[in-house]
């Protein structure tokens, strides 16, 4: 078993596809009216266009994004350039190595370097 997509729901697709083409620095896989795909390795991110009436407040999914320390601060400036805001702050925590991070549209992903 293995996780094939994670998803946001969003209620502006061109605004949350700027965003997370900017971030990841590449286009989207897969674009429609509703559905905006891209691929992270061998998980697909996706963007799924709320247009089903439910009323969104950030989101329960929350993709941890795994770096290579040098290359974690470049994204992370990167993020906030773009307009994410920190949500937790634990990059200094020796055991975390960990920051939280919340997309223009309140969706929150986390930045690590977990596997060091």
């Amino acid at each position: 078993m293995r996780i094939r997509t994670a998803y946001f729901k969003v209620t502006d697709m061109a605004s949350a596809t700027t965003f997370w083409e900017r971030l990841l620095e590449q286009p989207a896989a897969r674009k429609s009216d509703r559905w905006t795909e891209f691929l992270v390795g061998e998980v697909r991110l996706g963007l799924l266009l709320n247009d089903f009436g439910e009323e969104l407040v950030g989101s329960g999914c929350v993709p941890v994004f795994e770096f290579e320390a040098a290359y974690l601060q470049p994204f992370l400036s990167r993020a906030k350039a773009l307009g994410a805001s920190v949500v937790l702050d634990g990059l200094a925590d020796e055991f975390t190595k960990t920051i939280v991070l919340a997309s223009p549209d309140g969706h929150e992903f986390e930045l690590c370097t977990c596997h060091e």
